[in-house]
């Protein structure tokens, strides 16, 4: 059971979730609902008010929480690559941090730049000189790259145009079925959470309203706020060009 307070200000009442293994987890719901200070709690960048984060049993805390973080991939919005770093050295940076070998980090880099269809030619450009959809890519394969047991994905695909996106939604669901990784991920956008999860965690107003598989969402709805989110993103989708 965790909650998140800002001042007088809740971010996240009192809840209590559990993601199943090797599964894929959407944490879905408008801006400002709290799925994105729940998934910072989760890797322990915010500290929650009450309560706490277990992982294999185990709560996460001061004691624990960097050796945890180090089984944890986690990628922010926008991907957030270092703009003074090559994507090459961007991806490797906690290996070379860690003191992998360099030819335990290049075995690396190739079964990545394999699993994601980033062209390796690319490696040693700068983001800025990259497409949008191959910098995600290159986010996406830093937060893969120590192997971790969970994956945490915020917003991956938010900043892209929806022919990009369309195509890195279909290889990252790829890659989350080969890997077998646990995966929680934020999202606002109802289509993307059906495609990529296996369960949708819906939030309003910093509140739990509905857990469970996407057909429960659409065909059973738990109250008016998941109707009213449904048919927003409906006509959302049923308005664009």
């Amino acid at each position: 059971m965790s909650a998140k307070s800002y001042g007088e200000t809740a971010a996240l009442h009192p809840l209590s979730l559990s993601f199943p293994a090797g599964k894929t987890t959407a944490l879905l719901g408008a801006s400002g609902c709290g799925k994105s200070t729940l998934l910072r709690i989760i890797v322990g960048l915010v500290s929650a008010d009450s309560g706490c984060v277990s992982w294999d049993d185990q709560p996460l805390g001061r004691d624990n929480i960097r050796a945890a973080r180090r089984r944890m991939g986690y990628m922010i919005q926008d991907g957030g690559l270092f703009p003074h770093l090559t994507l090459r050295d961007n991806v490797t940076l906690m290996a070379r941090q860690l003191r992998w070998s360099p030819s335990k980090i290049s075995e690396r880099l190739d079964e990545l730049v394999r699993i994601t269809h980033l062209p390796a030619t690319s490696l040693d450009r700068f983001p800025t000189q990259v497409s949008g959809g191959q910098r995600q890519r290159v986010a996406l394969m830093r937060a893969l790259f120590l192997d971790p047991a969970l994956l945490l994905l915020d917003e991956p695909m938010g900043a892209l145009d929806p022919v990009i996106r369309a195509d890195l939604q279909n290889e990252l669901r790829d890659i989350f079925r080969s890997l077998n990784k646990t995966v929680v991920m934020v999202t606002h956008d109802l289509d993307e959470a059906g495609f990529l999860a296996d369960q949708i965690v819906l939030l309003h107003a910093g509140r739990v309203v509905q857990q469970g598989p996407m057909s429960d969402l659409i065909h059973n709805p738990a109250d008016d706020t998941v109707r009213r989110f449904i048919r927003a993103q409906r006509r959302f989708h049923e308005d664009q060009p």
